[in-house]
Order: structure tokens, then sequence, then C-alpha cells
């Protein structure tokens, strides 16, 4: 193990995150079985949740925060990695558990904030309509997914070593580069970069729209989707080796390590994403159990200015770098 600030925070972390989301499987386990049972049992069940939301909040929330933590720890072991360039050679060092932990970290603290925010939205009805669903999904979903993401974490931390490994160009200075521009063309990297800013300001604009159509949230939805997808295939295609002055390095941990802010907006463009999609399905859910949506409208409108707020900045940022080149 090398022993550095960033190791430790996410070890601890880590660590803490395993046995709460165990402790908090065992409350969700009492409170699905007392909602069965007479009107004693409910209550109990009732009490009980508060505890789970509690500790749902502080193990989910930790676990988001966790998601910049991990690379910014991988960064951070590159000086102690001989043969690393960038935060990829950290990455091959701790292969395959560092991979399996950047995948989750991407993918996973989507499922994590829609959970507590469904929380937070429970919360603001007086009977907790979405207790037994919350504390269900708690223990059958959450639970296994934060026991993987921590372990992997732990596991992690515990096993990488100062060892001598390739860098970055092993992987992405083949040649060709598994790029969409090396096989179609470089027109094709210049307009998968067109589309992926025409579609984020797209779903800027319809977010605020949707009180005009039922289906824009759906177009929301696949909006989300598609512009993540984008922005992940041309920051490696295009966006990496434009900002670099490299056209045949497509690596995106030598972007971020040489342009920290690339990091930031590619971080504050996820949150973005993220922020639209958990609207919708927020919104969504509340329609068909017809419970008031005034209760959620506080919530749901600062879901869309931070989600429009968070992709235009993203975009900006983009745009600024490309102007430079110009």
């Amino acid at each position: 193990m090398i022993v550095t600030v960033a190791t430790v925070v996410v070890l601890v972390i880590g660590v803490l995150s395993l046995v709460l989301a165990l402790y908090g499987g065992v409350v969700s386990s009492a409170i699905i079985e007392g909602l069965d049972q007479d009107a004693e049992q409910q209550h109990r069940s009732e009490q009980r949740y508060y505890l789970l939301g509690m500790i749902g909040i502080i193990v989910l929330a930790a676990r988001v925060l966790i998601a910049p933590l991990f690379f910014w720890m991988l960064q951070s072991l590159v000086p102690y990695c001989p043969g690393a360039m960038c935060s990829y050679g950290v990455v091959n060092v701790g292969a395959p558990y560092s991979t399996i932990g950047t995948v989750l970290k991407l993918f996973l603290p989507f499922a994590y904030g829609l959970w507590i925010l469904l929380e937070i939205a429970n919360r603001r009805e007086p009977k907790l309509p979405l207790m037994g669903t919350l504390a269900r999904s708690f223990l059958l979903v959450l639970v296994p997914l934060i026991l993987l993401d921590s372990s992997a974490d732990v596991i992690l931390v515990v096993s990488i070593r100062p060892v001598l490994v390739p860098c970055c160009s092993s992987i992405y200075d083949v040649n060709p580069p598994f790029s969409p521009s090396a096989f179609l063309g470089q027109e094709v990297g210049a307009l998968l970069l067109t589309l992926m800013i025409s579609i984020s300001l797209v779903l800027i604009g319809v977010q605020w729209f949707e009180k005009y159509s039922k289906g824009i949230p759906m177009l929301t939805l696949l909006l989300s989707a598609f512009a993540a997808a984008l922005y992940f295939i041309t920051l490696h295609d295009t966006y990496a080796p434009l900002v670099l002055g490299l056209p045949n390095h497509h690596c995106p941990y030598c972007l971020f390590q040489e342009f920290p802010d690339t990091a930031l907006f590619s971080g504050l463009f996820w949150l973005g994403v993220a922020s639209a999609s958990w609207r919708v399905v927020l919104e969504v859910f509340w329609k068909r159990r017809a419970m008031p949506f005034e209760n959620i409208s506080s919530l749901s409108g600062f879901l869309r200015k931070l989600s429009s707020v968070m992709i235009l900045f993203s975009m900006i940022s983009v745009l600024s770098h490309l102007s430079l080149l110009l």
C-alpha cells in the first residue's frame, strides 16, 4: 500500500461505507418486515425509516463524494509509480480493481443521487408513501452496489504498489488509435464535437419547455443519455488531441492532468446531465403515484436550474478551449 492523504481518505470512506451499508441493510430488512404486520409494527417501521433515511443519505453522499476523490487519488499516485506519466499508469498498476472502480465511479453515483432525491421528496409527504419502495430498493439494489463499489476501493488502495508500468502510450498511441475519426476520417471528429455541443445546448432549452408537451420529459431523458455518450466519445476522439496539441494522442487522463479545468468541467457536465435525468425520473414517479406535484415543485425547479447552469458552463469551457486553437 502506498500511504498518502488521498489513499487514506479513500480507504477510510470505503471501510465506513461498507459498515454503514450493512447496517442500513439490516434496518431496511426490519422496515420491510414490519410493513405487513399490525399497526404497532408499522409504526416501528416508520420510526426505523427515519434512521434508514439518515444512514442512506450519509453513506450515499459519501459514495458520490468519493467519485472525484477517487480520480484525485489516481492522479496523486503518479509520482509513486515508475513509468507512469499520467493517471492511466496508476490504473495499470491497480488493474483490474482500478478499472472496475473507474467504471463504477462513472455510473453508480447516478443511482445513489436518485435515491437521495427520492428520500428528500418522500419526507415532504406526511404519510411517507415511498417508505416501502425506498427500503426495498436500498436493501436489494443499493446495498449490493455499495458493497461492490466500496470493496473495489479498499482492495485497490491496499494492493497498489510502486511498480514499473507502461503508461497511456501503450493504448492511446497505437496506430491507428481506437477512435471513430481514425477509421472514418477527421471530419467525423469535427462532426462529433459539433453534435456534442449542439445537443448539450438543446438539452438545456428542452428542459424549459416540458410543460407544453407530455412527450418532452422522455425527450429530455433521451437527450441526456445521447449527450453523455457523445461527450465520452468526443473527449477521447477529438477534444483531448485538440487541446493537448497532439493529434495522435487521445488520452483523457493526460488532458485532465495538463488542463485541470477540463476535469472540473467534465465533472460539472456529468452533474448537469444527471440532474436532468433525476428530475424527470422524480416527476414521472410522482405523477404515476398521483401524489401532489406541489410538494416537489421547488426541488424540481432547483434540479432544472442546476442542470442548465452546469451544462452551460461545461460547454463554455469547451468552446473557450477551442477558441484558443483558432
